[in-house]
């Protein structure tokens, strides 16, 4: 059914705006009824749609050796999503709503079956002419992926997020930063549910811009509730609560219309419950970045990090990570382009003393490696195909977790 309702959407908006109507009808008694706005691009709204069939080699995440006998290890799933996305302007704010709604569906393991969702509203908000910012709410829920997760299952995660950013313009190019939010995370597997959390966050700092290059100054603390360790907390050495202080500097600079470079470096220093006190450890964290379009048809993403954040792939106060990737798009012809990439990860329990009731497999650390390539088709501006292959591995405690994905998509997104 959806792929014949976005097949016939892109049939009827194989260009850019076709005509819907643009006469004006008489009704009875001589009243007129408003015209149909005359192209697609004119409605006050814009609706998506996608279609996404996959084969996934290892749905649960069992490392080679621990299936459970008679357990699904290899299913196919369909992914249904219908969106709709609408702005408006009153005055000098400007309003905006970002929706999707789909279901997931398993060919064989029923039981994984699920609804999973987006929405994302708010206003962009103006105070003169140098207070600009962001105010909005975020809800989501989404399956998570092998290099997102800890142990084995399917895992479904929930997001609701309340943030706030904004701007105030000084002068000579200058601008104090201002950021908040509110926001909870909830895992449906019993495993990442010890990750479970209700996070606040307060920053501030200092831009400077010029030219195209920008600078960027802030200092952050993030408070972090585990929402779910009230039990097991004393028992394996977790907290309850912690604070991740941050410092960063970072720096963007566009080079030339085929170059761009961003940076950043920092310290970050983690506390058991809320302080304003600076922290007695502080650890270096950085981020590099670049883009570069080698040609019309050939363009490179490379990237390398080490961060300090809250714990998902493994049970902890706070996880280290180190991450680099790279990924390359060749635009084979105006409607076919080509897309290949790779990342290695590691992963790690940092400030956290955890003793060894806890499986290895849960607080260890991780290294991830993922491998993908794939292929989109443009059949018109509205209406697009993809075919992608990916394979994913999570090494752990000398086990090994493997994981192939073949993906065939149908996607409907209007301009």
């Amino acid at each position: 059914m959806t792929l014949g309702v976005v097949l016939t959407l892109g049939a009827v908006t194989g260009s850019r705006g076709q005509e819907l109507s643009g006469s004006v009808t008489p009704a009875s008694g001589g009243v007129v009824l408003p015209a149909v706005p005359e192209n697609w691009a004119d409605l006050p709204f814009r609706l998506t749609a996608s279609q996404v069939v996959s084969y996934n080699s290892n749905i649960s995440s069992f490392p080679i050796g621990v299936a459970p006998v008679g357990a699904v290890v290899g299913d196919f799933n369909t992914t249904t999503n219908f969106g709709v996305s609408t702005r408006a302007n009153i005055e000098n704010q400007h309003l905006f709503l970002d929706a999707t709604f789909g279901v997931i569906r398993y060919l064989h393991d029923v039981a994984f079956n699920s609804t999973v969702y987006s929405l994302n509203a708010g206003v962009d908000w103006n105070v003169t002419s140098r207070c600009s910012g962001t105010l909005g709410v975020a809800l989501s829920k989404s399956p998570g992926q092998l290099t997102e997760q800890v142990g084995t299952g399917v895992n479904y995660t929930t997001t609701t997020a309340f943030n706030e950013t904004g701007k105030c313009a000084v002068s000579n190019g200058y601008s104090f930063l201002f950021n908040s939010g509110l926001s909870t995370l909830t895992n449906s597997n019993a495993q990442n549910a010890l990750n479970d959390s209700r996070n606040s966050l307060i920053a501030a700092g200092i831009e400077y811009a010029k030219g195209a290059s920008t600078i960027t100054a802030l200092a952050s603390i993030s408070d972090q509730n585990f929402t779910n360790r009230t039990a097991v907390g004393n028992l394996f050495g977790l907290a309850t609560e912690t604070d991740f202080h941050s410092f960063t500097l970072e720096y963007a600079r566009q080079i030339n219309p085929n170059l761009s470079v961003n940076g950043l470096i920092g310290l970050v220093g983690v506390t058991s419950g809320f302080t304003l006190a600076l922290p007695k450890t502080l650890l270096p964290i950085y981020t590099l970045g670049a883009r570069w379009a080698f040609t019309p048809k050939l363009a490179l993403n490379v990237s390398a990090s080490r961060t300090i954040s809250p714990p998902t792939t493994v049970i902890a106060n706070a996880e280290q990570s180190y991450n680099a990737s790279v990924g390359l798009t060749y635009q084979m012809t105006p409607k076919v382009a080509v897309t290949a990439g790779g990342s290695v990860g590691y992963s790690t329990g940092t400030f956290t003393s955890v003793t060894p009731n806890l499986s290895p497999f849960l607080v260890s650390t991780q290294n991830n490696y993922n491998l993908s390539t794939g292929v989109i088709y443009s059949m018109t501006p509205f209406l697009s195909a993809g075919l992608n292959a990916s394979y994913s591995e999570r090494v752990s405690n000398h086990s090994i977790t493997p994981q192939d994905i073949v993906t065939v998509s149908l996607n409907y997104r209007p301009y």
